[in-house]
């Protein structure tokens, strides 16, 4: 091992790093004793234009056991080091003056481009949970995803520790920590290296997208049954390829993020004046035009993703005059910020965008993991009844006949959704919600029975219409897991178009991404296109499923 050391920080090369590797085929680095048949198209290709084998790979480790470290602020942070007994060499870097869930510390990780890495660190915070993420961007999008979470205690540390394949022609890699609450976060013994044999691309591997024209159509399949949909961002669109395909494929989109409440609320302008914005926060439209404009030249419709949200909602709107550093607001005003907030953005998507959002995921996420609702900050000022309260206020100002929707993942676990039949019944009674959203981020190995089942039920007992909003499937484990995958897309969808045919009122489905690269979960290419957008076995089984109908 050939360490550098700057101060008490060592990050520099490492000669092996010997972690395995779960990665596919198509992106382990190959060795020198790797026959020839185990080679993949893809890495020859690699090896033959940019790949440079024998490169020392890089390793990033810092004990932060004095004021001397490489991490780099994200956001608003300020960073110190602070001596800490609970640390394992009685120091730690401590980050405060966080204003944003993803203020923390990043590094630089271009040198871990298209091979697969470990990162660890050990956190302790009053937060509930950190988070070690990763941002790259391929193709001008920007993807954010998790290597690893852990639950955190303000006394004591814990250790986080998890995998990633980082995309060959991914460009911009950050390695970052950051958490949902603002607390203060303690780092120690942090670390990013890479996994099994290293291959060093000194530039991203451009993408050659491939003639998706010829191609069948998703939504001309599927016009019978429902609406086909994906999730959008406006890099994907400044895309040709990808917003030729979107036109030939979907009728329907949602927006990843610009609609979330982070990309709405300006908190610039509330804080400015906060007498004129205390019961009604300063909105602001930029992030959503791009996408509502290529949705109505382009004749999709829109769901709008999400109105309240535990996450990407600022902390800075629950509290008394928006000052983090304060009292918790009352119910009374939170009431009146959740009713304007509603009001607002319902008003200017109808008046600019007149009919384009046929429906809103009203609330999102609000079962928690452990039973019952979650205690979010909705829930800590409003009360348990802020579900009902969101759904009133959204019935109030939505223009005649959008559709409001409830949203959540895991919605087809039986204890999860017996959870939200019984919030949602105070709802249903009052007439203020005509669907439930099925999120389905799913994996091969859930039972398919099980979810129709699910899905069954919330109609039954609710009487709802359905959407699946945010479907993905990860792949398996076996060498033939494309295949794998096709197979199960083939028989989830026969099984929605049984229940459709049924009399559920399935209305629609809705990809969560484009191709694998974009996807939250990229690691895992859980989408139906492949990066350059050549189709998978996954669309093929989407295509195969409704021809298959009788």
């Amino acid at each position: 091992m050939n360490i550098k050391k700057i101060g008490a920080a060592a990050a520099c090369i490492l000669f092996l790093s010997a972690c395995g590797s779960t990665g596919s085929p198509e992106q382990q680095s190959v060795t020198e004793s790797a026959s020839e048949e185990s080679m993949t198209e893809e890495v020859l290709s690699i090896l033959s234009e940019t790949a440079v084998e024998n490169t020392e790979p890089p390793v990033i480790c810092e004990s932060f056991s004095d004021e001397n470290f490489l991490a780099e602020k994200r956001g608003t942070v300020i960073l110190r080091y602070s001596e800490d007994e609970a640390a394992s060499d009685k120091g730690a870097l401590r980050i405060f003056n966080r204003n944003n869930s993803w203020d923390g510390v990043q590094y630089n990780a271009d040198k871990f481009r298209g091979n697969e890495l470990e990162a660890e660190g050990s956190f302790r915070s009053s937060n509930p949970s950190v988070r070690i993420s990763i941002q790259y961007t391929v193709n001008d999008n920007t993807s954010y995803n998790t290597i690893a979470s852990v639950n955190t205690t303000e006394s004591s540390y814990s250790k986080a520790s998890g995998k990633y394949v980082v995309p060959k022609n991914a460009e911009n890699i950050i390695v970052y920590v950051e958490s949902d609450r603002l607390e203060d976060i303690y780092i120690d013994d942090f670390s990013v290296k890479v996994c099994g044999d290293y291959t060093y691309y000194p530039e991203a591997v451009a993408t050659e997208f491939v003639d998706t024209s010829d191609y069948p159509s998703l939504k001309e399949e599927y016009k019978d049954y429902f609406r086909i949909g994906t999730a959008t961002s406006p890099n994907l669109l400044d895309k040709e390829p990808y917003a030729k395909l979107i036109k030939a494929q979907y009728n329907s989109m949602t927006m990843g993020n610009s609609f979330k409440p982070d990309s709405i609320l300006d908190h610039n302008k509330t804080v400015r004046d906060i007498d004129k914005y205390m019961y009604s926060p300063a909105v602001k439209f930029d992030a959503v035009k791009t996408e509502l404009d290529f949705a109505r030249d382009n004749g999709l419709t829109v769901r709008g993703h999400t109105l309240l949200w535990h996450n990407q909602t600022p902390d800075w709107l629950f509290y008394k005059n928006y000052d983090i550093g304060g009292e918790l607001a009352d119910r009374e005003t939170m009431l009146a910020r959740m009713e304007n907030y509603i009001k607002n953005v319902m008003e200017w998507t109808e008046e600019n965008y007149p009919g384009l959002v046929r429906a809103w995921d009203v609330v999102n996420e609000a079962a928690d993991d452990g039973g019952g609702m979650r205690k979010s900050l909705w829930y800590q000022t409003v009360g348990e009844d802020y579900i009902e309260q969101a759904f009133m206020f959204a019935r109030k100002y939505a223009p005649e006949g959008t559709k409001l929707f409830y949203n959540d993942y895991n919605s087809y676990q039986t204890r999860k959704q017996n959870d939200i039949i019984t919030f949602l019944r105070p709802v249903v009674e009052a007439g203020n919600i005509d669907g439930m959203g099925m999120q389905s981020h799913i994996n091969v190995d859930i039972s398919i029975s099980q979810y129709m089942t699910a899905l069954q039920k919330y109609y039954d007992e609710l009487g709802l219409e359905i959407n699946v909003t945010e479907l993905d499937v990860c792949r398996g484990k076996s060498d033939n897991w494309q295949q794998e995958q096709g197979d199960y897309y083939k028989e989830f969808m026969s099984e929605i178009l049984k229940l459709r045919k049924n009399g559920v009122p399935i209305t629609s489905v809705t990809l969560w991404g484009i191709s694998d690269t974009d996807s939250w979960l990229s690691s895992d290419y859980p989408l139906i296109f492949n990066d350059d957008l050549s189709r998978k076995p996954a669309f093929d089984g989407m295509i195969e499923a409704v021809n298959n109908q009788e």
